[in-house]
């Protein structure tokens, strides 16, 4: 029989994105089944608060290097006095500070990865990836086969776990009231299309721009929605004026309602650069019955399949994504066949339970190994 469940969650990270809130999202579902989670990481970090903030036990340590004396046996010594049986690691230094811990304590660890970014082969992907976890979670098959296939890392202890969505919370049927006051007077205003992500340059946002200035040229009617808040905020606005579109650009930042956003979307564009997973993003839109369009970088083809559930375009090429943005507004019918076929196909493999399922299954073969 297998243990009761006690995870010490650990992340470096300061920042808040998709990795953060999949995390912290985790840790809620987790506890609504009995499960114990709780956190360690940097006192100035934006997780921090937010798992404070939700109730969970939050332990500040410095994370100050991968080898860091203070932050591993302080792992070490939480992980027993909580009595934890897993320590789940999600980026680079907290996950060395975390296996060494493990090793050190005997506790068993799991690692996340996030990113599609191309991890080199050699001693260090070994490591991180092979010998130190006795898991490794990937957000997508695309990342777990890279690092089984290009790092010879052991596949029987490599699983994939793409981001799913709630479909409660992303719904058809959410109210768009407020988001729909604050596009108002917009002159033009047919068509929404939007984005929501964090302002990062290897997001897309500046591709996305220069697809709706070619767009501009030839369809007229639309606004653009910016969602999200992040490191390029001061930048975006000055960009869209350079490139002539300033005045049809809606910059939303932060917002909770995000799926009330996606609903007024006429579509929903993740045009990313690189490092993206399976994204939590799509999923969502998908689940809301907005058309979708996305990029080929990292695990995306795996959420979204071209022309089947919606379109998808090369990383980087902006006419490409306007002659996307082009077909999906004035082809609506077949826009609406892909998006419903896209919300059948998010509920059956894309939800937030079987993300659930499918971390909790791992859990389990980890303690009974």
């Amino acid at each position: 029989m297998t243990a009761a469940i006690r995870v010490l969650h650990t992340e470096w990270s300061s920042g808040w994105g998709g990795q953060e809130i999949r995390i912290l999202a985790e840790m809620k579902a987790f506890r609504e089944r009995g499960i114990h989670m709780q956190i360690a990481c940097r006192k100035e970090s934006r997780i921090a608060a937010a798992a404070a903030e939700a109730g969970f036990r939050v332990d500040h340590l410095p994370f100050a290097g991968r080898l860091d004396p203070a932050t591993v046996f302080g792992l070490r010594r939480l992980a027993r006095e909580c009595e934890c049986n897993i320590i789940h690691t999600h980026s680079s230094k907290d996950s060395w500070c975390g296996a060494l811990a493990g090793k050190l304590g005997g506790i068993k660890v799991i690692r996340s990865r996030h990113l599609s970014s191309e991890v080199k082969p050699g001693l260090n992907a070994r490591l991180v990836y092979d010998w130190l976890p006795d898991a490794v979670i990937s957000s997508g098959r695309h990342i777990r086969d890279h690092l089984v296939d290009n790092c010879h890392c052991d596949p029987e202890r490599h699983y994939s776990v793409p981001a799913g969505a709630d479909h409660h919370r992303f719904s058809p049927e959410v109210d768009t009231n407020a988001v729909r006051a604050l596009l108002a007077g917009r002159e033009q205003g047919k068509y929404v299309i939007g984005i929501v992500a964090v302002l990062r340059s290897w997001k897309g946002h500046r591709v996305l721009l220069e697809a709706c200035a070619l767009l501009a040229k030839d369809l007229p009617d639309f606004i653009l929605f910016i969602v999200g808040d992040g490191p390029l905020r001061e930048h975006l606005p000055l960009w869209a004026d350079e490139l002539g579109i300033g005045e049809r650009v809606v910059f939303a930042g932060h917002r909770d309602d995000v799926p009330a956003c996606m609903k007024v979307m006429s579509v929903c564009v993740l045009p990313s650069l690189k490092n993206e997973a399976t994204s939590q993003v799509m999923p969502q839109a998908m689940l809301v019955g907005t058309p979708v369009i996305c990029s080929s970088a990292g695990g995306l083809t795996e959420v979204v399949h071209d022309g089947v559930t919606g379109r998808v375009v090369p990383p980087g090429d902006a006419a490409a994504l306007a002659t996307a943005l082009r077909a999906c507004l004035t082809e609506p019918e077949k826009s609406a066949a892909m998006a419903r076929q896209a919300r059948e196909h998010a509920l059956a493999h894309l939800s937030f339970d079987k993300q659930i399922d499918d971390t909790l299954a791992v859990y389990r073969r980890v303690l009974e190994s």
